[in-house]
């Protein structure tokens, strides 16, 4: 195994996800949460987007899309397999909201307190994305 430090995205993924099989579903259901806040807030949070940010809405917005259609397309599938559920969630572009999700989760109620200790120890505790809805 290699050091985390010399670990990619991808292969924290995987790691967090053989640590913790009996997880992989909640960890699905937080980031299928965090998919439908973002799909069902999406116009106040367009209109509230920081200009100037790191990236745009219309690429967080790409990338919660990817991760909706990903569930809905695999949703059981993604279970069964480690590597299978890291490649889909944790490659890439996808790794950032995928991360962001986990951060998010770390900080819930129902997130086990192993669960959250190895977010924050893998991926880190500050969220990628500080999120406030624009309430007129």
């Amino acid at each position: 195994m290699k050091a985390l430090h010399k670990m990619d995205n991808l292969d924290r993924g995987e790691l967090l996800c053989k640590l913790f099989p009996e997880e992989m579903a909640n960890i699905q259901n937080a980031i299928k949460k965090q998919c439908d806040y973002f799909l069902h807030n999406e116009i106040a949070f367009r209109e509230g987007w920081h200009k100037k940010g790191f990236f745009t809405a219309d690429f967080w917005y790409w990338l919660v899309q990817n991760a909706h259609r990903v569930i809905e397309k695999n949703e059981d599938k993604l279970l069964k397999k480690p590597r299978w559920f890291a490649d889909h969630f944790f490659d890439g572009h996808n790794a950032i909201f995928a991360i962001n999700c986990l951060i998010e989760y770390a900080q819930a109620e129902e997130c086990t307190p192993n669960l959250k200790q190895a977010i924050h120890l893998i991926f880190g505790n500050e969220p990628l994305l500080k999120v406030t809805l624009n309430d007129k």
